[in-house]
């Protein structure tokens, strides 16, 4: 799965609520005010016109060549919208070549319009949008398809000439998969020059633009469908882009959501080199920046690109470098990313007004900012420990990670040692990078970690051998009432090990009250035959036998089954309830197997299936890695789930995949 910096869960969380909206005022409005308004609303999900039939339902929602922006789970939402005014039902699924993507939804209907939205379709197209009718019987009694609807990429252009329709040739995508989005039409197209455009300029001067070459190399190294809304506009200084002409920005922004697009690519700076004081293109640039982002609801991403070449006898070669400069410093290499340059594009790269790009500099311009797009968005890079890190490992170091994500940094100390609050440095390649806490932002970049790893005093030593004693104790020799004892002092004991600030005295008690719990210890008699030794008689603790892997157990109303039985690791999965009429259940962070704590990481699939009356849902757990596919299935409608402040975002995530729905609108 290819992920990226750009896009949040929120973005689709809001896109949701406004299809929600949407879909709501359709029903109030009728057809041709449902149109108009779904136009406004929404640019990637695009108008055809309505079938006029009696008996076969006519598509007005989405339009053929629709490209649908992807979230990080590789994943889109497609709304549907029907005009039919026959009998039956009516239902719609994705098909790619005949084969089912995402199968039947039913459409809900007011006064003609039938309507839904099929959820998690996967990257990718062109898919076909499959419509049909049906009646009482189920029988299917008609059909009709959109031919073209895709899972990609979305991006806004803008700028200045150079970001539209002014190349010296026109030049068109080869690939099929590349869309370009008409605002005049309020419909999709195949991506050709000159591209549509609501500037003012409509379509530029009937000249080229880098956007066809730039589709054709996205789905060559992505595979998936590319759309492009330009907006650009001759001559346009910053100013004039953040004030008078911003009305095209924000139809643009209007128009494709509610998923919105990957990113907002600029190709601007010509017309204000020679007369915009720096200061004052940064402060509008910024602001153009932080406006778009208002308006779109999210952090949307930008690219801007290093221009400053106006034509010939024109330029001040210390005033373009200092354009560059200015709008490098703009950047943040996470969310705002510097976009390619077009200064060298000279010579045969320029038409003969030597202003404008030749169809040689369009195909080039194309090409640069493919490899920008790439490698900002689409490459992963890695948090590299420094050197000198020692006694200890950071969790997160030699993964994946993507410009834009947030990392929380977590360590595992060595024995005897204990990761030093606030000791956590990350450093890029202009310096450090500021942390919130122990999380920061991820950059377009290979970085590295610091983090000190401190000797925990000498009196710890005593407790940890306690503990470890203790460990190995086999609980189903002993009586339960020594075993619970015991364990209440070991976890006493871990707590204060768990801290480095305990105090000698503290640690000291700690481990005499888990030494006296083992010599209290008395064996289970076996046949009458007493076979425990006084404690007195003690001399070491007895040697560990774990409960196997795989052993079924129960706690409280829930079944379990233990995954791992080791030492070190101890964990168990959720796998279904003992009484399905219970109306609420609580999943705690530990249970209690032969006196040992089991870590519970995983809800296991159809844990909860069928158990139609469960409305709360507690996880207390803070270290479930897995819930699994119709854990939740068939649970009340109205149930909510509650998590762990902390884990709400990789809850939710979790909770989804499994297949629950409601989650956004259960998880509190």
């Amino acid at each position: 799965m290819i992920r990226g910096a750009y896009y949040s869960k929120k973005i689709k969380e809001r896109g949701n609520a406004m299809l929600k909206a949407m879909l709501a005022r359709i029903t109030k409005k009728g057809m041709m005010r449902a149109c108009a308004f779904a136009i406004a609303m929404s640019g990637i999900i695009a108008f055809a016109s309505a079938t006029d039939a009696k008996s076969v339902a006519g598509v007005t929602f989405p339009s053929d060549r629709a490209v649908f922006q992807r979230d990080s789970d590789n994943t889109a939402d497609i709304a549907v919208e029907v005009s039919y005014d026959g009998s039956g039902s009516v239902k719609a699924r994705i098909e790619n070549n005949g084969n089912v993507v995402a199968d039947w939804v039913v459409l809900g209907e007011k006064g003609g319009v039938y309507s839904s939205v099929i959820e998690n379709v996967p990257a990718g197209g062109w898919y076909q949008l499959v419509v049909a009718t049906f009646d009482e019987a189920g029988n299917e009694t008609s059909r009709t398809e959109v031919e073209h609807v895709g899972v990609g990429e979305v991006f806004i252009t803008g700028g200045q000439s150079n970001s539209c329709n002014f190349g010296g040739e026109k030049t068109v995508a080869e690939s099929d998969m590349v869309s370009a989005f008409n605002p005049a039409e309020s419909t999709w197209q195949h991506c050709e020059d000159s591209q549509p455009n609501n500037s003012g300029f409509h379509t530029g001067n009937g000249g080229g633009s880098p956007w066809p070459t730039l589709g054709d190399e996205l789905v060559e190294k992505l595979g998936v469908p590319v759309g492009f809304y330009s907006t650009g506009r001759g001559s346009a200084k910053i100013s004039e882009l953040l004030g008078v002409y911003y009305g095209t920005i924000s139809e643009a922004i209007e128009k494709i959501a509610p998923y919105g697009c990957r990113a907002f690519l600029l190709h601007q700076g010509e017309a204000d080199t020679d007369s915009t004081p720096n200061d004052e293109y940064l402060r509008d640039l910024t602001e153009f920046i932080e406006k778009s982002r208002q308006d779109a609801g999210y952090e949307m991403n930008w690219f801007v690109a290093q221009v400053s070449y106006a034509w010939s006898n024109y330029n001040n070669t210390v005033k373009m470098e200092a354009m560059k400069a200015t709008q490098r410093a703009a950047c943040n290499n996470y969310n705002i990313f510097v976009g390619p340059t077009t200064d060298d594009l000279l010579g045969e790269y320029r038409h003969t007004d030597n202003l404008h790009l030749s169809k040689l500099g369009l195909i080039e311009h194309g090409k640069r900012w493919a490899d920008v797009l790439i490698d900002k968005l689409f490459t992963p890079y890695k948090l590299e420990a420094e050197a000198d890190v020692k006694n200890g490992k950071i969790l997160q170091c030699g993964t994946d990670l993507y410009a834009g994500s947030t990392v929380k940094l977590s360590a595992a100390a060595d024995e005897g040692y204990y990761l030093v609050p606030g000791s956590y440095k990350v450093i890029g390649a202009e310096g450090e990078i500021e942390l919130d806490g122990d999380a920061f932002v991820m950059r377009a970049e290979n970085l590295k970690v610091k983090a000190e790893f401190a000797a925990l005093p000498t009196h710890f030593g005593k407790l940890l051998g306690a503990i470890k004693a203790a460990e190995a104790v086999n609980a189903s020799e002993y009586e339960q009432a020594g075993i619970d004892t015991l364990n209440k002092a070991v976890e006493t004991g871990r707590n204060v090990y768990s801290n480095p600030s305990s105090t000698e005295a503290e640690t000291s008690g700690a481990a005499a009250g888990i030494e006296n719990a083992l010599k209290a210890l008395v064996r289970k008699s076996t046949g009458g035959a007493v076979t425990s030794q006084p404690p007195a008689q003690q001399t070491q603790a007895p040697q560990v036998t774990l409960p196997a892997k795989g052993m079924k157990v129960k706690a409280g109303n829930i079944k379990y089954v233990i995954t791992s039985s080791t030492e070190k690791l101890k964990t168990v999965s959720v796998t279904g309830l003992f009484k399905k009429n219970k109306t609420s259940v609580t999943i705690p962070k530990v249970i209690k197997v032969e006196g040992h704590a089991y870590n519970v990481t995983c809800i296991s699939k159809n844990s909860f299936k069928g158990a139609k009356k469960l409305k709360k849902i507690t996880i207390k757990s803070g270290f479930v890695k897995s819930i699994e596919k119709n854990a939740f299935s068939g649970i009340s409608p109205k149930a909510k789930i509650k998590v762990p402040s902390k884990k709400l975002a990789s809850y939710r995530k979790l909770i989804k995949k499994s297949g629950f729905k409601k989650v956004k609108a259960v998880i509190k």
